[in-house]
């Protein structure tokens, strides 16, 4: 099973399986492993590289049989950075700088007010204004984001609804982004002074200071894509592997088989069936 995460948040990721074998014979038996990953993110003194600490455990169990028919059964999780051989532990926290004009961003939507910023751009180049109590935090509940330019709105780098806890690009086709992007966060799609919730400037064009997972307000940069970097992303793609080892042991017989998968596999929030 492969699922994203994201290195730019803090986040405990467990992964978990439960077992169960049912001898033809014997009595059931039950077995568990679950799969940590810790990501710890640091305030802004960039550059910093905190790695991730995985910490997979190892619990089967046994349920009591005859003393001639026993069940025996154990699972294992391990996690994989997708295309690479390392475990997610080994997966560094980057806080990467931004070294060419971007040709596109991805923000991520965090909701929450202005207090909440994290970067050094200084007070000339970065400022942001709250009104009404600010966006909203709860998660899934849709603000509206229009994304432009300084010189009045003549570019238009993002506009729509987007939901807290999702993430929305600021792109203006193949053309590299202004030096700098003013992002006005509304309760919904009338762009009025009474649905006003959030307005901000920020400087874009990456000659002065700006790091992947710096945070604006109620947005945080979670991709830029420019053509000395190429992409840097706050995302990889992590392969959970689930083995399986089920045997049965009466006087030498073979395996019983496996009957039941307990549970769901849970990939931090996510749970797949």
């Amino acid at each position: 099973e492969t699922e994203e995460l994201d290195v730019c948040v803090e986040v405990d990721v467990e992964t978990r399986v439960e077992v169960e074998a049912d001898p033809p014979g014997g009595s059931s038996c039950f077995a568990e492993d679950t799969y940590e990953l810790t990501i710890d993110v640091v305030s802004t003194s960039p550059p910093t590289d905190p790695p991730t600490n995985p910490s997979p455990s190892d619990s089967p169990s046994e349920m009591p049989s005859s003393p001639i028919e026993r069940c025996n059964v154990n699972v294992g999780v391990t996690c994989t950075p997708s295309g690479e051989s390392g475990d997610c532990g080994s997966i560094i926290v980057s806080r990467t700088r931004c070294e060419q004009r971007p040709l596109a961003m991805v923000f991520k939507y965090n909701g929450g007010t202005c207090d909440q910023s994290d970067n050094i751009q200084p007070q000339t180049l970065f400022s942001c204004f709250d009104f009404f109590g600010g966006p909203p935090t709860t998660p899934g509940e849709t603000s509206f984001i229009l994304v432009t330019d300084i010189k009045g709105g003549s570019i238009v780098y993002h506009q729509g609804p987007v939901a807290v806890g999702d993430r929305y690009l600021v792109a203006d086709q193949s053309f590299l982004v202004d030096a700098n992007m003013n992002i006005t966060i509304y309760r919904n799609g009338i762009t009025i002074g009474e649905n006003l919730l959030q307005t901000l400037v920020y400087h874009s064009s990456c000659s002065q200071n700006l790091f992947l997972k710096d945070r604006f307000g109620a947005s945080q940069l979670v991709v830029f894509v420019n053509e000395k970097q190429g992409q840097v992303t706050c995302f990889f793609n992590a392969t959970y592997t689930i083995s399986l080892e089920n045997s049965f042991n009466n006087l030498g017989s073979s395996s019983a088989n496996l009957t039941s998968l307990l549970g769901n596999i849970e990939v931090g929030n996510l749970n797949i069936p």
